[in-house]
């Protein structure tokens, strides 16, 4: 008879911690009459989206809405994607130091004037009043790899969620990779050509596993050994010399990218190309290496003779023959990120300092002139960028379980007058001014 009171005591204590536990969850918010619209291109139609404490609960056609859950109605006009994803940006990053003169030594400056910082963190030095940071959540963006502005080596890169002001208090994770660029340092300064940054690369991981070398020693001799140094950008390196961090490369042309193929070969570091504007002349051997692309989408102006009016005019040969080259490289630039895909890349999208307002435009361009589709370009901001950051399973699309991340437009978000309405990064929900004439109900 103990023996089944103290069972049934049991019981009712895991009941009432089970009740407790329960009555302490945040309250769920849902979005309901919905179109939501799947990284795979699919859409649910008057759909229904439920999330709590950060992550979906349910998403689909007519599912059943928690009894605490805060609705909103969107009265079948907004449409909700799973959140952009940005995955190498520089909104944040305070201005880079210009420098007015060429260093007393140029040939052997500090590390700083170099522009080498590896060690540098965004989320140390992130502007907050940046204004990027909001227009970034207006234009679809939940979530973003954020770099600081700089030359050679700027420093690391942070994946934050996307919350204006407050973004740099949402970090996802630290240090997910360090960038890593040809740019020459400032007035002079060594390293100032393509070459010379390369053999400084070179020289860095040298000095750098010398450096290692001496700290392993020094911490398992007995004594008589001096301290050795520990510069902090040196020890910054250290992860990528053993393959535990990649650099996030940022190259466009053929021959850059040819370089970089060089330096790893040389230094064996794993690598994110982004950018890559001319990526596609090196598709074949970036797929072997398999090195992943953070495709950029700013495009070259379309050449301005390029009208209906002037089709049919008659001009003569050397000029149809320059038109005729220009409209090639614009083409090949348009098709950059379709003719990836078709030799079987992994694609995804960095803006690498871009402009947001001119978003819309390269959408439009990569549709009329790159060939690709609504659901291409969806899931290249969307799954395929957060596969390429290793947040494939929490982060990319909509679905139960993972991180509640979304946007909800009042349009379709390739359509020009496109504007975000709500923005709900990692569950935290910002509510923008609508710019269009489409609003949801009154919220319920």
């Amino acid at each position: 008879m103990k023996a089944i009171r103290a069972i049934a005591i049991g019981i009712i204590l895991l009941m009432a911690v089970s009740g407790r536990a329960r009555s302490q969850q945040s309250p769920a918010q849902a979005f309901k009459n919905v179109d939501i619209h799947l990284a795979n291109g699919n859409t649910i139609e008057s759909g229904t989206i439920v999330w709590r404490d950060g992550v979906i609960e349910a998403v689909g056609e007519g599912e059943a809405i928690p009894f605490d859950a805060y609705v909103r109605n969107g009265g079948d006009s907004l449409h909700i994607y799973p959140g952009f994803i940005d995955g190498l940006a520089f909104w944040g990053s305070p201005d880079s130091k210009e420098y007015k003169k060429a260093p007393d030594d140029p040939g052997n400056p500090s590390y700083k004037r170099a522009g080498i910082q590896p060690q540098r963190h965004p989320a140390r030095y992130l502007d907050v009043e940046d204004t990027s940071l909001i227009k970034a959540q207006k234009h679809g963006f939940t979530t973003a790899a954020l770099a600081l502005e700089g030359q050679m080596l700027p420093g690391q890169v942070d994946l934050f969620f996307m919350n204006g002001e407050q973004t740099h208090n949402y970090i996802l994770e630290r240090g997910i990779g360090v960038l890593s660029q040809f740019e020459e340092a400032e007035r002079g300064a060594y390293p100032s050509t393509l070459m010379g940054i390369m053999a400084q690369l070179r020289q860095l991981f040298y000095d750098a596993e010398a450096q290692m070398q001496q700290q392993d020693y020094f911490a398992s001799a007995g004594g008589n050994y001096s301290v050795p140094s520990g510069k902090e950008e040196l020890e910054a390196l250290y992860p990528v010399m053993s393959q535990e961090q990649p650099f996030y490369f940022v190259a466009n042309t053929g021959e850059d990218i040819e370089r970089l193929f060089h330096l790893q070969d040389d230094l064996d570091f794993d690598v994110i190309l982004v950018s890559g504007k001319e990526a596609y002349k090196k598709a074949d051997e970036l797929k072997e290496r398999g090195i992943p692309v953070l495709a950029s989408i700013e495009l070259p102006e379309k050449p301005e003779w390029k009208t209906d009016d002037n089709e049919g005019k008659q001009v003569s040969d050397e000029k149809r023959h320059f038109r005729e080259r220009q409209m090639e490289a614009y083409r090949a630039a348009a098709s950059n990120i379709g003719r990836m895909l078709e030799a079987g890349l992994k694609v995804g999208y960095a803006s690498n300092g871009a402009k947001l307002s001119k978003m819309q435009d390269h959408l439009k361009a990569l549709k009329e002139n790159g060939g690709l589709s609504d659901s291409q370009i969806l899931r290249l901001f969307t799954q395929s960028t957060a596969d390429i950051l290793g947040y494939g399973q929490k982060l990319g699309d909509l679905k139960e379980g993972r991180i509640a991340s979304f946007s909800v437009f009042v349009e379709p978000f390739d359509h020009k007058k496109a504007s975000v309405l709500y923005s709900v990064s990692n569950g935290n929900l910002t509510k923008f001014e609508p710019k269009s004439s489409k609003k949801s109900e009154e919220d319920e």
